[in-house]
């Protein structure tokens, strides 16, 4: 039958193996804050036991003080390990070399006066003996100086996690609270063990460190809480404007900052209620990956509450809630946070967008009113002015044929007058035509292009000259309106040319690097007033041109992407319209 020491010897043995099951989540997931904290904390906590057990099943005072050397190394690691895991977890302080490299030499210089104990007896005194195979120390300074910085170790870092808990909300509070409350199981056997509160020979740390590595393990990994630095948390989350709310991976509220409770009434106690409680729309929308889709629409609350809707692929979802007995409309972007290739939490920011909407509705009720006013304007107005100047034009043309002297005068210049405004009503044709199809293209021949609009123009204005020269063929893809557009400069060429026997000329030059075509004239050229009215694009009662047409080449040379240039000096004018598009 087994001794009671045997069987105290294999109880510590088992428990130090099994808590070596506690390493599997850091070796499995390193990159997670506190992760090599709590791998060294394991260590030292499986360490203890596992030597303290071998301890009951050796003989003779060295190898006893060995194993006593163990769990002395032990303790500092436990106590390295912890003070790590809340720097990391509250954000103090990063795993770098050179806090690797002082928490490796204060573990070496420990070993070092271990060994060397015979010769200062720092460590344990030479009243030291044994109790059957487990030593009664007679501890030595270092020993108690040594106790005191693993104890100051983890009142640090306690202290870090007790001011974490005191600034924090929601889930991210019970962690630290959990994290805080694994150090007093071990800290509770441990002074227990040194004082002799407890009348016994055997050491009850392990049983403590048993709890505290259960507790550290099941806060940092099995909880799943989102690791936020705190910093970051208070600056870019808790103050800012934006509503900002953080789910789990089943839609359950993680944490929230003050603008998100204000705005939706969530209370203090929200942590773990499902977002639907809050924020019905979310309830979708938040499980969607990047914020490429919100929730389906129509989802309301009891309360008034909330409704999603989608944007498309050209904007972020977003979802309607009744704030302050109003309905307002929220931007909603969802970061997901992923740990070990697994979506663990999401943080929802919600935007508040409903000035832009509001605006966004009267500039879709003005746009509908200014198309109305152009669809009268463009086809009732003009197409009436059109039929009403014809009729004018026709009852001029017989008055003409038996008016002498002054009314022959008098009906010339109704028929002129008549002819300019029938032009104009077709020049805004032309603009209307633009404006619809804003994205029709066609293939032009500049050539053929110039022999047309010269043929037609030449059909109204018999006494000028006109010249087509240049290359024979300049073939050009572009946007619609070039036609128009080249008609407008040669009308303009003739109509305000005073020269006794006018001269237009329309060239066509190809290059390599595009295609022209040039209308030069041997008039007074177009005013300097024309063309800066051109240039700034501005149409004002003390700063507009005397017709449409120019305004007809330029809109033009915008969709064709051309470059639209003037060259007027006391021989005339040249306007040339230079197409990117090589031939």
């Amino acid at each position: 039958m087994a001794s009671a020491t045997a069987i105290v010897g294999i109880a510590y043995l088992l428990t130090g193996a099994g808590l070596l099951v506690l390493l599997r989540e850091p070796l499995r997931r390193p990159d997670k804050p506190a992760s090599t904290g709590f791998a060294l904390a394991v260590l030292g906590i499986s360490l203890w036991p596992l030597s303290l057990g071998v301890n009951y099943f050796v003989t003779g005072f060295a190898p006893s003080m060995a194993l006593w050397t163990v769990r002395l190394s032990a303790a500092s690691i436990i106590s390295v390990g912890w003070f790590l895991v809340a720097a990391e977890v509250t954000g103090r302080l990063s795993l770098s070399r050179t806090v690797a490299a002082t928490a490796v030499a204060y573990v070496l210089i420990e070993l070092s006066l271990v060994v060397t104990n015979g010769t200062h007896h720092l460590v344990f005194g030479p009243a030291t003996t044994l109790d059957g195979t487990i030593p009664v120390v007679a501890y030595g300074p270092w020993f108690w100086l040594q106790t005191a910085l693993n104890y100051g170790l983890i009142a640090v870092g306690t202290g870090l996690l007790a001011a974490e808990w005191s600034r924090s909300s929601g889930l991210r509070r019970r962690q630290t609270a959990v994290l805080s409350v694994a150090v007093l199981p071990p800290v509770a056997a441990n002074l227990a063990t040194l004082f002799g509160p407890v009348p016994t020979v055997h050491d009850l740390t392990p049983f403590g460190l048993v709890g505290s590595g259960l507790l550290l393990s099941w806060a940092l990994y099995r909880a799943e809480f989102l690791d936020i630095v705190p910093v970051a948390r208070q600056v870019a989350m808790a103050e800012m404007q934006d509503a900002v709310v953080t789910l789990d991976d089943e839609d359950r509220v993680v944490d929230c900052n003050r603008a998100a409770r204000t705005r939706f009434d969530i209370p203090r106690s929200y942590a773990g209620d499902p977002v639907e409680r809050f924020l019905p729309a979310l309830a979708g929308t938040a499980a969607a990956d990047d914020s490429e889709s919100a929730a389906d629409g129509g989802t309301s609350a009891a309360d008034g509450g909330s409704s999603a809707t989608d944007d498309g692929p050209s904007g972020p979802p977003v979802v309607t809630a009744t704030v302050d007995g109003e309905s307002h409309s929220f931007s909603v972007s969802v970061s997901p946070v992923v740990e070990g290739g697994r979506t663990v939490a999401r943080v929802v920011v919600l935007r508040d967008i409903t000035p832009i909407k509001r605006r966004e509705g009267e500039l879709e009720e003005r746009e509908a009113e200014l198309e109305l006013l152009r669809q009268i304007l463009s086809r009732v107005l003009r197409h009436n002015i059109r039929n009403k100047l014809t009729t004018i034009r026709g009852n001029a043309d017989l008055l003409a044929e038996g008016a002498t002297g002054d009314d022959a005068a008098r009906v010339g210049r109704i028929v002129e007058a008549s002819d300019e405004l029938i032009a104009l009503s077709e020049k805004a044709g032309t603009i209307e035509h633009l404006v619809d199809r804003p994205d029709e293209t066609a293939t032009y021949d500049l050539r053929v292009v110039a022999e047309r609009v010269v043929g037609r123009v030449r059909d109204r204005y018999p006494d000028a000259c006109y010249v087509v020269e240049g290359a024979e063929t300049c073939t050009v893809e572009t946007a619609s309106g070039v036609e128009s557009a080249v008609e407008c400069l040669v009308e303009n060429a003739v109509e305000h040319n005073d020269a006794a026997d006018p001269t237009v000329r329309v060239t066509v030059g190809c290059a390599a690097d595009g295609a022209e075509i040039r209308v030069s004239d041997d008039g007074p050229g177009i005013s300097e007033h024309e063309r800066g009215v051109i240039r700034r694009r501005e149409e004002t009662p003390l700063a507009h041109s005397s017709g449409i047409g120019l305004w007809v080449v330029s809109w033009v040379a915008d969709r064709c992407e051309a470059d639209l240039s003037f060259d007027v000096d006391d021989d005339g004018s040249n306007v040339s319209l230079t197409f990117p598009d090589a031939p």
